[in-house]
C-alpha cells in the first residue's frame, strides 16, 4: 500500500507503521522487496517482541528463552529458530539509505527515538529512498509483567 501510495503521489510523505507481526512474518516479502527496490516511503517498525493484539502468541522476533501462549516453556533456538533482526537483515540490502534500531526504555532513549524518526524522515523527504526505524518497545499485558510502581509516602 505504502508503495502505490508513494508512487501515486511523488510529493507526498507517506509512512508505514507496523508491528513485529505484520513486518517480519505476514509482511515479511513484502517488507524486504520495497527495502530492496529502495521505495520512497519511511517505516516505523514497534517491535515488541509478541504478538501482543492477538493472545500473546510467539512472534518472529520472540527473544530466545522468552515464554509465551505457543511458547510455555520458553523459545527455543533448536526448535523455534532465532529471533529475526530485521534491522539487520534489511541494513544488508542495497535499496534502504537509513536503518536505526532505538529504544524507549528511558528519557535519553526517547529523545533518541524522536532524533532517528526526524531522521528517517528528513530521507524520504531529500528523496534519498528507503528509511525504517525499529523501535524497541515493551509489552507488559503480552508479556504477563506488572508495571514497576513507585514507593509510597
Amino acid at each position: 500500500m505504502a508503495t502505490a501510495l508513494k508512487r501515486a503521489n511523488p510529493h507526498a510523505v507517506v509512512v508505514s507503521y507496523q508491528g513485529d507481526g505484520d513486518l517480519a512474518a505476514i509482511g515479511g516479502n513484502e517488507i524486504l522487496q520495497a527495502a530492496n527496490r529502495g521505495e520512497h516511503f519511511t517505516v516505523f517498525f514497534v517491535n515488541n517482541a509478541i504478538y501482543g493484539m492477538t493472545g500473546g502468541q510467539l512472534a518472529p522476533t520472540s527473544l530466545i528463552g522468552m515464554k509465551t501462549t505457543t511458547t510455555p516453556y520458553g523459545r527455543d533456538v533448536r526448535n523455534e529458530g532465532p529471533p529475526m533482526k530485521m534491522a539487520e537483515l534489511l541494513a544488508n540490502l542495497d535499496g534502504p539509505t537509513y536503518i536505526e534500531r532505538t529504544a524507549l526504555w528511558d528519557n535519553k532513549a526517547i529523545s533518541g527515538t524522536r532524533r532517528a524518526i526526524r531522521n528517517a524522515l528528513r530521507c524520504q523527504i531529500e528523496g534519498r529512498g528507503f528509511s525504517m526505524v525499529e523501535i524497541l518497545s515493551a509489552c507488559p499485558s503480552g508479556w504477563k509483567v506488572d508495571p514497576p510502581t513507585r514507593p509510597s509516602g
